[in-house]
């Protein structure tokens, strides 16, 4: 179950790679054993900007978890336009699951590689 996740990432991946708005992209995965696995890459864009995302996934006969995950988008700046983790705060967090924006924290569900890219795209109108 885990390999089909993977290989899925792999393919959205190159999918973007080819497309004309990105300059680069890079893919590091690490299968583990007991159905796990770390996945971490990044994703340039033709106007600089850079998403940076990792995962730890866990697979099991009912699917897959994500143990810990961060979809890191920024502008040719360096500056944050968006994450989306669920990385422990200190003071805690009411909620696991949330997105930096520039100016506050939100609640807000993990979403997928996929998702991320779409919402990329819209910002960046490609």
């Amino acid at each position: 179950m885990i390999s089909a996740h993977l290989a899925a990432i792999q393919t959205l991946v190159e999918r973007y790679a080819a497309t004309s708005f990105v300059a680069d992209t890079r893919l590091n995965i690490e299968s583990r054993p007991g159905e796990q696995a770390y996945l971490s890459g990044v994703i340039v864009f033709l106007d600089g900007s850079e998403l940076y995302f990792s995962e730890f996934l866990d697979g099991s006969e009912t699917g897959i978890e994500k143990i810990m995950y961060s979809y890191h988008f920024q502008d040719s700046a360096k500056q944050l336009v968006f994450r989306y983790d669920n990385a422990r705060h200190k003071p805690p967090l009411p909620f696991s699951g949330h997105k930096h924006l520039p100016d506050k924290i939100v609640e807000h569900p993990a979403p997928s590689l996929e998702i991320v890219l779409e919402e990329i795209i819209l910002l960046l109108e490609f």
